[in-house]
């Protein structure tokens, strides 16, 4: 080979190894394609929210994404995460996006209780960013609490004259069930319609009491779960069961 190719070699090796070095730099400033090569830390907010709420109520979560300390970053999906506990994973519940302030408003239904935060995944410039967590109890309606509070006696037998808490009759359980939420009931199925104003059928909701009467005697109650049916301590040899309601003939007391 002649001698003169050398140095042409050389300076060829030299300036490929420049461009390799100035590539590499561009591509930890700006991200390489296909990748999360992000820079530029940024932080996450979230306003704190009321606790608790009721059950089933709408609530907006705030919180506002920046950088540089206090640089707004608009126009980017923040997605709003829930988890039951501590030992659960997060969920997306819901997303949103932020204004020109950097603020992103994101509306969510309570139904459960659990903790909440907001959650940037970050670009090619900007870094994820997490909000501090907010925990939001849902309380529930009380007329749900009574059918979740009958609920938990399934499976106990029925016993006549029972009041709980290991057997019931009918109206002992819906005395038992009340009195766990400071409601006060007389003993008898009877003396328990008379003692409650009567609520038309067309606006009864679970938790409600459910009177059945035969020749104007009171002899069965239960507690209107949904869907038409009934947590009930039905008859001698039966358990505390959903029990179907099986006539409309009917009438409808609240006691909450």
């Amino acid at each position: 080979m002649p001698s003169s190719s050398r140095p042409r070699a050389v300076n060829l090796r030299r300036i490929t190894s420049a461009t390799l070095v100035c590539a590499a730099s561009a591509g930890a400033l700006l991200g390489s394609a296909g990748t999360a090569s992000a820079v530029v830390r940024t932080e996450q907010t979230l306003d704190a929210a009321p606790s608790p709420v009721s059950w089933g109520s709408g609530l907006t979560f705030t919180g506002k994404l920046t950088r540089f300390g206090d640089r707004p970053v608009a126009g980017k999906q923040v997605d709003l995460e829930w988890r039951g506990g501590p030992d659960q994973p997060w969920s997306v519940a819901a997303s949103g996006t932020t204004n020109a302030e950097g603020v992103a408003a994101v509306p969510a239904t309570i139904t459960v209780s659990g903790d909440w935060r907001l959650h940037y995944s970050g670009d090619r410039i900007n870094d994820p960013a997490i909000s501090p967590t907010v925990n939001v109890q849902s309380q529930q309606p009380m007329g749900r609490r009574i059918v979740d509070a009958a609920a938990a006696q399934a499976g106990k037998p029925y016993v006549w004259g029972a009041t709980g808490p290991n057997s019931f009759d009918c109206s002992g359980l819906t005395q038992f069930v009340h009195r766990q939420f400071g409601i006060e009931l007389p003993r008898t199925s009877a003396n328990q319609r008379v003692a409650l104003t009567n609520i038309a059928k067309g606006d009864m909701q679970p938790g409600d009491l459910v009177f059945f009467a035969n020749g104007g005697r009171v002899y069965h109650v239960g507690i209107f779960a949904d869907d038409n049916q009934m947590w009930a301590a039905p008859e001698s040899g039966d358990v505390v069961r959903l029990q179907k309601i099986w006539t409309d003939a009917y009438t409808v007391g609240r006691a909450w």
